[in-house]
């Protein structure tokens, strides 16, 4: 929001100057005005290193938007069950599928580990052998690298088995003094029984799918500038004013204009939040992310709905996609990371 009041104020000074050049000059040269020359240096300096520190937008790429938006959750739940194991052994989870030792899985995962299946019952846990110590580095990449691969071997086992209860990535399952880290992990298994059942029966024959809208920041700041009456009468106001006064009627149009933006930003979630609700059974919403000054995210949902429902909600989408200043990335299908 900041960066769309900033972008329109200094288009009126720009103005203010262009039309007030050489007052401003003679202004300057006799020192009339000091405060006044401060105010005016200050603010262009101000505005110009505004414009220094805008940054492009990062193109997004389908599996790898989905590991770099999540890599932060993902270190933040990292964990290891247990607090100690003798051996120094564990078993790294990726996720808990129904199924039966006729069915088979075998794919590679972390660092070139080979992934299997462990079976409990009707269930199993998609797992590699490992050191009974998180997967650490001060390497983005690598840590990514690693995020990128949990999930595949999740979105395998989801394509083998038809549902999967996803695990955080670094999630280890260490050995104690009574139980090897495998007796630990089928005991788990068994406390959690009709738990993990029951999220399966909740996760069946649907997906998590993304869903981001943006705006035009530059677009919609022009239209409440034409549409908003206040705001006209002061834009109007500031070109008669002397220069300290129209100092003050910029503030004053900052402040209203931040208000107007966030009132527009909250009434277009709360219609667009609808629409997306009648397609889906389930929604978390996500922190935004901004990187563009033009492109700003008010819209950021992770949605769990019946791969049925898609058609209806790729035709919701498209509407608001179609509205002038609007845009939407729609992501998916994806296994149920959000809501376990």
């Amino acid at each position: 929001m900041e960066e769309i009041i900033r972008q329109m104020v200094q288009n009126q000074i720009r103005d203010i100057l262009d039309h007030n050049r050489e007052t401003i000059s003679r202004i300057v040269k006799k020192s009339i005005m000091p405060e006044l020359y401060k105010i005016v240096q200050d603010e262009i300096h101000r505005e110009f290193l505004a414009i220094a520190n805008i940054q492009s937008p990062l193109s997004d790429q389908d599996l790898t938007a989905k590991g770099s938006s999540d890599l932060d959750l993902q270190k933040e739940n990292r964990h290891v069950i247990q607090q100690s194991s003798p051996n120094g052994q564990g078993k790294y989870l990726y996720c808990i599928v129904k199924g039966n030792e006729d069915q088979k899985f075998d794919q590679i995962g972390i660092d070139g580990n080979r992934v299997y299946p462990l079976y409990h019952k009707d269930l199993a846990a998609i797992i590699h052998d490992c050191t009974a110590k998180p997967y650490t580095s001060n390497e983005e990449k690598t840590v990514a690298q690693w995020v990128m691969t949990h999930q595949k071997v999740i979105e395998k086992a989801w394509e083998t088995y038809g549902v999967v209860v996803p695990a955080s990535f670094d999630t280890i399952i260490i050995g104690d003094k009574k139980a090897t880290d495998q007796e630990n992990l089928k005991k788990w298994l068994e406390d959690h029984h009709d738990d993990l059942l029951a999220k399966m029966e909740k996760f069946s024959g649907k997906a998590e799918y993304g869903i981001k809208v943006f705006w035009n920041a530059n677009q919609m700041g022009e239209r409440i500038s034409r549409e908003n009456e206040q705001i006209r009468m002061i834009n109007e106001e500031c070109r008669s004013k002397s220069k300290g006064s129209a100092y003050m009627y910029r503030k004053k149009l900052e402040n209203l204009l931040k208000k107007e933006l966030e009132n527009k930003a909250e009434y277009y979630f709360k219609e667009f939040y609808n629409k997306i609700k009648a397609h889906v059974d389930d929604i978390k919403i996500d922190k935004i992310k901004n990187k563009s000054s033009d492109q700003q995210m008010i819209m950021n949902l992770a949605c769990l709905m019946p791969m049925a429902n898609n058609p209806l909600l790729g035709d919701a989408l498209e509407k608001i996609d179609q509205m002038e200043s609007f845009s939407v990335q729609y992501t998916g299908p994806w296994p149920p990371y959000s809501f376990v």
